[in-house]
């Protein structure tokens, strides 16, 4: 199959490892994947750092990172439609794809006409939305404009994919059909992320060598919770003194992250690594024997737990009901009310005083990635499946 990726994504967090892991996946079972945007998007170096779909697309608008007011910013997306028709009908008159694939952006509509002129499939991907998650954190010019696009589009794509079931609840309650969705969970890479991965350098390098590590991997943001973590641990220590906070990444939280841990005074049991690549990664994860989603919002799919299942770790996440579709409290993970710092205390030091816990968990969450097939090819299989039922994945050598 020949495939037209489309997307105006300029990100390298885990909006562009989510891009690329799936491009890969589907060139791995055959396919000739061709990446078409008039954006030249960031290389991933980051960790897989932000909730993969729950976190707001812009945080007030800006242009060559200069602010800009965001009625400009909204008709400088309306006008990408010009270019970007005229970019994707070359492609298509070019490659004669099977498919559009595109990755969902406020205002962009020029995949669906491009579409529609050539009579080519096109599969949406929405990660978050946007209207609804822009006007709550960016603000929009034109809201009624956003969502009567947004909605028309997730209902004529030939089949829209959503991360969560609770993302297809707020678009169906906006209007979507629910037939014209499907949920497809992130996923992972097993090759780099698996229960065999050694962290004993990592361990080593940040003198956790014989410490109980407790861990959070994420472009760190306010949304994120981890200074609820930060209080947990905190909390803890005068009972828990082998307990120590590894925290994998950057982001505009952190300045106020690292002046919480001088206010609390335990700099000594708290690691910042800043950014890492994302080689890197897989690694520090491991390094953790209990991994932390601290908050989410509460229609995303978060890479990073997926990854933390995938390494083995004891993983505790906030009981959302996108949570909940992937793993079961005292099962697969350890679950805490949203928000509520004491909960997620007593989630960690439960699990800090039981090893065989934190073991059962961690190979429970390890086998759940195989059994739902939380995996990149696994979805760029059944992307396939959605214009093509029942196509086989390609022979490859």
């Amino acid at each position: 199959m020949r495939i037209l990726y489309h997307h105006r994504t300029r990100a390298g967090d885990a909006q562009g490892i989510h891009i690329a892991a799936l491009c890969e996946a589907l060139r791995a079972l055959g396919h000739e994947v061709e990446l078409v945007a008039l954006v030249r998007q960031a290389r991933p170096a980051a960790p897989a750092a932000t909730d993969g779909a729950g976190k707001p697309a812009r945080e007030g608008a800006s242009l060559f990172g200069l602010p800009v007011p965001a009625w400009f910013y909204e008709l400088l997306a309306l006008a990408y439609n010009v270019p970007g028709f005229f970019m994707l009908a070359a492609a298509v008159l070019r490659r004669r794809p099977d498919l559009i694939y595109e990755r969902y952006a406020l205002f962009t509509l020029c995949g669906r006409w491009v579409a529609r002129v050539f009579g080519v499939p096109f599969v949406l991907e929405v990660n978050a939305p946007l209207s609804l998650e822009l006007g709550q954190h960016g603000g929009l010019a034109f809201p009624r404009l956003a969502r009567r696009l947004e909605t028309g589009l997730l209902s004529s794509s030939t089949r829209t994919v959503v991360v969560s079931q609770a993302m297809a609840d707020v678009f169906a309650a906006q209007g979507v059909p629910a037939e014209r969705m499907v949920v497809m969970h992130n996923g992972v890479d097993g090759a780099h992320f698996n229960p065999q991965i050694d962290a004993s350098a990592v361990r080593a390098r940040h003198g956790l060598a014989d410490a109980c590590v407790v861990g959070f991997v994420g472009w760190m943001r306010p949304w994120h919770g981890v200074e609820r973590l930060i209080d947990a641990v905190a909390t803890l220590l005068p009972t828990c003194p082998d307990l120590r906070l590894l925290l994998v990444g950057g982001g505009p939280a952190l300045p106020g992250l690292r002046e919480q841990v001088q206010r609390l005074r335990i700099g000594r049991a708290v690691v910042f690594t800043g950014p890492l690549a994302a080689p890197d990664v897989p690694a520090h994860i491991a390094a953790m024997d209990i991994a932390v989603q601290p908050d989410v919002t509460g229609y995303a799919s978060p890479i990073k737990l997926f990854e933390y299942l995938a390494v083995g770790r004891a993983v505790v996440a906030p009981a959302r009901p996108n949570i909940l579709e992937v793993v079961r409290d005292g099962d697969t993970a350890l679950t805490f009310a949203p928000g509520d710092g004491a909960a997620l205390a007593a989630a960690v030091e439960r699990l800090y005083r039981d090893p065989a816990l934190r073991a059962r968990l961690g190979a429970a969450g390890a086998a759940l990635i195989d059994q739902r097939g939380y995996r990149w090819r696994s979805n760029a299989q059944r992307v396939v499946e959605l214009v093509q039922p029942g196509r086989a994945a390609p022979h490859t050598p």
